[in-house]
């Protein structure tokens, strides 16, 4: 662990050691810390590597400081507007959302995370279900089947065909919500982002670049 000095700032950074791997990867976390991955058997200058990847690291930096967080206190975002969470005593499962509140239901043993994950991984698998089925019809995309997941990823697509998703999904505005979504079914049909995904995914969403840009704000968490 160490830190760097970055505009005045100071980020903590961790060196990790993989058994396994070919290269060196950084991640900046939402609250500001670097992960340093480096395979074992390299060796390396770790500071030289924070030289090198300055500007990098500052520009990650700021767009972190400017992101929208998934949740922010004791709010949370859903559909792309925050809401105040509330809790509930009961064994009911029903939640409810109503005047910028989400009413969760706590039962014994349940903490509020927990609660709230398993809420919104329903809302997740409801959107998703219905995205799936209004662009399998329209487009003629058939989807070897999707789950819902604890992802970093707002969402990937595996080589048989497969769809996974993050359960943070809901939180997006329904339209960033759309695109993941149908990102993600061009890839049945282009499975890397080469140039000609890149035309298949414009015929269908000429403003792509707008919402990957878009995408990019919100950090899951």
């Amino acid at each position: 662990m160490g830190t760097l000095k970055v505009d005045g700032r100071a980020i903590k950074y961790f060196v990790r050691r993989r058994p396994h791997g070919k290269s060196i990867y950084l991640r900046m976390k939402p609250n500001l810390e670097l992960d340093i991955s480096i395979p074992l058997r390299f060796k390396v200058d770790v500071r030289a590597i924070l030289r090198k990847k300055r500007d990098w690291i500052k520009k990650k930096c700021v767009e972190m400081a400017n992101s929208v967080k998934m949740f922010d206190g004791k709010r949370v975002l859903y559909r792309g507007a925050y809401h105040r969470l509330v809790t509930v005593r009961s064994t009911r499962r029903k939640v409810r959302v109503w005047n910028g509140k989400i009413a969760l239901p706590i039962c014994d043993g349940t903490g509020l995370k927990q609660a709230l994950k398993q809420w919104m991984k329903r809302e997740t698998e409801k959107i998703v279900r219905r995205g799936l089925a209004n662009y399998g019809k329209k487009y003629r995309l058939s989807v070897n089947g999707f789950s819902v997941q604890d992802t970093r990823k707002w969402a990937y697509c595996t080589k048989t065909g497969s769809l996974a998703f993050s359960w943070q999904l809901a939180g997006l505005p329904p339209d960033l919500t759309d695109y993941v979504i149908l990102h993600e079914m061009i890839h049945l049909k282009e499975f890397n982002h080469s140039r000609r995904f890149k035309y298949e995914l414009a015929s269908v969403c000429p403003d792509f670049r707008e919402k990957e840009a878009m995408l990019k704000r919100f950090v899951a968490q």
